[in-house]
């Protein structure tokens, strides 16, 4: 359940790099016993937040890291992929508050990532919860 009702945006990376980032997830193809028409699938793995999300948050996605991509994807024999569902660094993170307006699927518009309140150098608990 949230801890508060505001919406957010997050990014990894600087205040002048933002790059996104890649979760992780499970993909399966079935077929429907009662249609019998074949269904493509997919999960995003929630895990513990860290200490950023946890201030709105009981959960978030697992993220994964770049140097962990082709372990996930199976491209390497690199051990127990369980090892890499831990909360993703925060400190590598930014977070700031956005419009409400990016909860309907009617808004599709690059100002739906603009801060409602200036941007933040770094995101504090107190910047959070203005």
């Amino acid at each position: 359940m949230a801890k508060n009702h505001h919406t957010q945006a997050a990014v990894r990376g600087s205040h002048e790099i933002r790059l996104p980032f890649t979760f992780a997830g499970l993909w399966e193809g079935w077929e429907d016993p009662e249609s019998g028409e074949w269904l493509g699938t997919c999960k995003i793995i929630t895990g513990e937040p860290n200490e950023l999300v946890a201030q709105i948050h009981s959960r978030m996605p697992v993220i994964l890291a770049e140097q962990h991509h082709a372990a996930w994807l199976g491209e390497t024999d690199n051990g127990n992929l369980k090892e890499l569902l831990l909360p993703y660094p925060a400190d590598q993170m930014r977070m700031w508050e956005i419009s409400p307006r990016v909860n309907s699927p009617k808004n599709d518009d690059p100002s739906l990532w603009e801060p409602l309140h200036g941007e933040p150098t770094q995101t504090t608990t107190l910047e959070l919860l203005r």
